[in-house]
């Protein structure tokens, strides 16, 4: 029987993650990840290319596979995304009927499905659902580890932390948390101490073979690059030290408005309730699950220079348990006060309506204004890229092309070298800033269709030789993509 609630978790999961997966447009980074991952695909001397931006490499060496299958390289990538949602998702209800029950299981499960913070990345070709998957697989194992000390499960959290590190640097997470767990140790047995040196043993090898695993990446001369990048979006503990409190207030209140909005107010408002219920009973599998937030979510908050929201994503999981359990908790009453049904199902109405918004409107959904502006409203976003790889590919069916654009590095020239970019007719050049049309483009267009496409520049000097071919407005932003082609300077036409 649990054979087949985990196939329904996981079938139900995988049907609506993979509806309409190409919806949003493809967005910068996105765009990256994916041509790193074609490089590294055709080249396995550049299976480490996304260390060169401080990137770990799981996730592209997961979309090789997918990128051989999908005709669509956007599809391959957030395919692979989908899978890991599915992972989460019997991951969060193995993990629910581990410390509660099967029917708590089954609740995490479908507040893991109706989400929007997590259908959002679950549909992106992005490293963060795959983080996600790994923290709770990572946490359940964690729970096991301390209540049974055993050598298998030692084993499996060291792979799985592992995996999490060559995924992403928050996935330290998983091994900085581990002493939490002991809030459910047995400290009455009386066999502790033999069960307390067992467990000790085994952290002492999960987080060595975690380090074994992380380490391989020293095989690259970019390693270094990773603490570079890192240093990007978060303090060194010397620029921390100095100013300990520098971002802390101000993150922690845009932390938490994303939160209200990703999570929806009808679910905090039931996690809130949940964790005050378990407080008041002492309940220890409850204060595990909420430091198991709380903890990164502080260290985030104190230490983030630059914040988005999918930096919160694996910190929320165990607050869908938290919540799960308070619902578990209303419906064992649901017989003999008939107003819990409805009240349930009306707190989980809007979360429910604004998921499948991102399903069948994406653009029309309710998300923080930060992920609006990168996958919908700005020049983060893909809007329009499509139309105009359609257009240059038809245009490089009749002879060779010169494509220019604005950008070296992200979404220009990226997406268009993911889909032109085995094309022999089609050459791509990026150049950053424009200040003017380049003169290499000038040149190339007394002899070949030549293009320059505008992902940021809004005003284009009417003086520049350029012809205005299409202009696509990004969401409901006020922002557009330009795509202009280069007059001939020697007069000839093309």
């Amino acid at each position: 029987m649990n054979y087949l609630v985990i196939v329904a978790i996981a079938l139900v999961t995988f049907i609506t993650r993979i509806i309409n997966l190409d919806s949003i447009p493809i967005f910068t980074d996105e765009a990256i990840y994916i041509r790193w991952a074609q490089i590294g695909l055709a080249d396995p001397a550049h299976r480490f290319i996304s260390l060169t931006d401080g990137k770990q490499p799981l996730f592209t060496w997961l979309m090789y596979p997918f990128l051989r299958i999908f005709l669509d390289p956007l599809v391959a990538g957030r395919f692979v995304s989908v899978l890991a949602g599915v992972f989460a998702s019997v991951g969060i209800y193995i993990l629910g009927r581990k410390l509660f029950d099967k029917k708590i299981g089954i609740i995490c499960a479908v507040l893991y499905i109706i989400t929007p913070f997590v259908y959002v990345y679950d549909r992106l070709a992005l490293m963060d659902s795959l983080l996600a998957a790994l923290s709770i697989w990572s946490l359940y194992l964690a729970i096991h580890l301390v209540q049974k000390p055993r050598l298998d499960i030692a084993l499996l959290l060291g792979i799985t932390a592992g995996l999490g590190m060559l995924t992403k640097s928050s996935a330290q997470f998983a091994l900085i948390l581990l002493p939490v767990s002991l809030v459910l140790f047995h400290w009455k047995n009386t066999d502790r101490s033999i069960r307390l040196f067992k467990w000790i043993a085994g952290i002492i090898l999960s987080i060595f073979i975690a380090q074994l695993m992380y380490n391989l990446l020293r095989l690259s001369p970019w390693f270094y690059i990773i603490e570079q990048k890192n240093h990007v979006f978060i303090l060194s503990f010397n620029e921390f030290f100095k100013q300990p409190f520098q971002y802390f207030f101000s993150n922690l209140s845009g932390m938490t408005i994303m939160l209200l909005q990703y999570l929806t107010i009808p679910l905090i408002v039931i996690i809130l309730i949940g964790f005050i219920s378990g407080i008041f009973q002492r309940d220890k599998k409850i204060v595990l699950l909420f430091f198991w937030f709380l903890i990164p979510f502080l260290i985030l908050a104190g230490f983030g220079k630059i914040i988005f929201p999918r930096f919160m994503l694996f910190m929320v999981m165990p607050l869908l348990v938290i919540a799960a359990d308070f619902i578990g908790m209303l419906l064992k009453h649901s017989q003999k006060y008939k107003w819990i049904l409805p009240l349930i199902i009306v707190s989980l109405t809007y979360p429910l309506y604004v998921t499948v918004t991102l399903m069948v409107a994406p653009v029309d959904a309710s998300i923080p204004h930060v992920d609006r502006n990168q996958l919908f409203d700005d020049w983060p976003s893909g809007f329009g890229v499509k139309s105009v790889i359609a257009y240059l590919q038809e245009k490089s069916e009749k002879g060779k092309i010169v494509v220019g654009t604005e950008g070296t590095f992200g979404l220009n020239p990226a997406v268009y070298e993911i889909y032109l970019g085995r094309n022999p007719n089609v050459e791509i050049h990026g150049y950053w800033p424009v200040s003017k049309v380049p003169e290499e483009l000038l040149e190339a267009s007394n002899n070949y269709p030549t293009y320059l496409i505008f992902k940021e520049k809004q005003e284009i000097p009417s003086d520049w030789s350029l012809r205005l071919l299409a202009s696509y407005r990004r969401g409901k932003g006020n922002t557009y993509l330009y795509f202009y082609q280069v007059n001939p300077m020697s007069g000839l036409t093309n």
